[in-house]
């Protein structure tokens, strides 16, 4: 397969899971989209290099996840009312207005874990990674990203635990 199909058909089929994993992290449509295109850029410019990519899903969010924190260490992340009015869907129907209702509970939710613990929490439920996968984009082992899965899932229930107890 030469570059530019490996290229191209990464693209077409990653592009939109890359730019929902951004969209999850930062919280802003056009960061988000700023980023996805910076990844595949990126990518581009290491397949033309000539350097091999075993596993490009992966290579993909490994990439993605640097810009991430690239991004979060120049700028300090909007504050969290900012970050709820950049999720809009569409018009107000009853079904976008739940979904952004439902949106902006769980970004709630996820803003309260550690970084590292919402990282795989987004990778896992939202990007609906496998913890092998997210393991090879991270560079860890399988068995610490599902540890970290587990405890953030332990953590979000006692707060949602604590909310129903008020």
């Amino acid at each position: 397969m030469n570059y530019q199909t490996l290229f191209l058909d990464a693209y077409e089929k990653y592009a939109d899971d890359i730019y929902r994993h951004c969209y999850f992290r930062v919280y802003n449509k056009e960061l988000a989209e700023d980023i996805t295109q910076e990844t595949f850029i990126k990518t581009w410019k290491y397949i033309i290099e000539g350097k091999e990519i075993q596993n490009i899903r992966a290579f993909l969010y490994r990439v993605a996840v640097n810009l991430i924190i690239d991004n979060s260490r120049k700028k300090k992340e909007l504050a969290g009312d900012e970050r709820l009015n950049n999720i809009r869907a569409g018009e107000d129907t009853e079904d976008n207005i739940f979904n952004r209702f439902d949106a902006n509970r769980i970004v709630k939710l996820l803003d309260k874990l550690a970084e590292n613990q919402k990282q795989v929490m987004v990778m896992r439920y939202i990007d609906e990674l496998k913890p092998s996968e997210i393991a090879d984009i991270l560079g860890e082992s399988p068995n610490a990203v599902s540890v970290r899965i587990n405890q953030a899932t332990k953590k979000l229930r006692e707060i949602i635990n604590k909310k129903n107890e008020q």
